[in-house]
């Protein structure tokens, strides 16, 4: 299922080094062989068989080692060799990433001055009029439940800001955990261009494109600027890659954080799972690789700065109209 296309050798190699660095850390010998493994994609009974032999000859070496630990070891460093934020596994009790990720951007910021036209809701959605006509709206999660859609809720937040006189949207995604909707939302701002190109393991890449009948009236289609750091991801960045490929709105902040695209969960016999990327993104009209590097902004600014330099930037489209 990994779309990166891990080998059987490499992933299973990853696995017995970890387990050896165990082995070396409880001060025992790690003086097993590397079996040679099959250079492929696929798994092979025969590769883990051989692996498992080697596994056991080492967990004789250093009888002390819990096979939990074992185990885990040898987990880490198989998955580690495929990094990816949507590649994890999760027993209930510990979760080893493939790729670590140590975001250093400011996932609360706090709100701009401006008057208030919706406090903060259960989603985090609140929205701010500034000066020049400017609407600051900001959410912190894509929530999409029995009781709650964060579309027709964003949607009721732009039609109260257009009453009170909006002339620009500012998103505001900083801190923003994901969840569903980006495609809708980056929809109501496109007309069916092609955003980005997904690949899964087998297979050519498909083009994704924006919903066209999502398409919001004329009065929405106001000059866009998007916010963002590298706290949060996945949604939060599907919209910004909505806007960014098609040049429909500005980016502004830092990089994202490079969590694009799709997982598939493998449940196990003991309740665990392991979560591997399956898809991955990239833009499909610049060609840009976003899975695992990020989207970068368009004007680079500080979590101090960024409001200031994306209302300014708004406020001279709003000019030139």
């Amino acid at each position: 299922m990994d779309v990166h296309k891990v080998t059987s050798k490499k992933a299973l190699t990853g696995a017995l080094d970890a387990v050896k660095a165990e082995v070396r850390a409880a001060g025992a010998k790690d003086d097993v062989a590397t079996p040679d493994f099959t250079d492929e994609s696929t798994p092979l009974t025969t590769d883990f068989n051989k692996f498992a032999d080697a596994v056991s000859q080492l967990a004789t070496r250093a009888p002390e080692i819990p096979a939990a630990t074992i185990a885990l070891d040898a987990i880490g460093g198989m998955i580690r060799q495929s990094p990816d934020c949507h590649t994890y596994y999760y027993d209930g009790r510990t979760r080893l990433d493939s790729r670590p990720v140590h975001p250093t951007g400011e996932a609360r910021p706090a709100p701009p001055a401006g008057t208030i036209l919706q406090q903060p809701d259960e989603a985090g959605l609140s929205a701010r009029m500034l000066d020049g006509g400017v609407a600051y709206i900001r959410w912190t999660e894509f929530r999409v439940t029995g009781t709650y859609d964060i579309r027709a809720q964003l949607k009721a937040v732009l039609d109260k800001a257009l009453a009170a006189g909006a002339k620009a949207w500012l998103f505001d995604v900083r801190g923003n955990s994901g969840g569903n909707g980006a495609d809708v939302i980056g929809s109501w701002f496109l007309n069916g261009e092609p955003i980005m190109k997904v690949d899964e393991k087998v297979g050519s890449p498909v083009v994704k494109t924006a919903n066209k009948d999502l398409r919001l009236p004329a009065q929405y289609q106001l000059p866009i600027a998007l916010i963002q750091n590298d706290q949060g991801g996945s949604d939060p960045e599907i919209l910004a890659l909505y806007l960014k490929e098609s040049k429909r709105g500005t980016i502004v902040g830092g990089t994202s954080i490079g969590c694009v695209g799709a997982a598939g969960p493998t449940p196990l016999g003991d309740g665990s799972e392991f979560l591997v990327a399956v898809e991955q993104y990239s833009g499909a009209v610049t060609g840009a690789q976003y899975n695992n590097h990020g989207i970068p902004p368009d004007v680079q600014a500080s979590d101090a700065q960024a409001v200031d330099v994306a209302s300014k930037l708004l406020r001279d489209e709003i000019a030139k109209k």
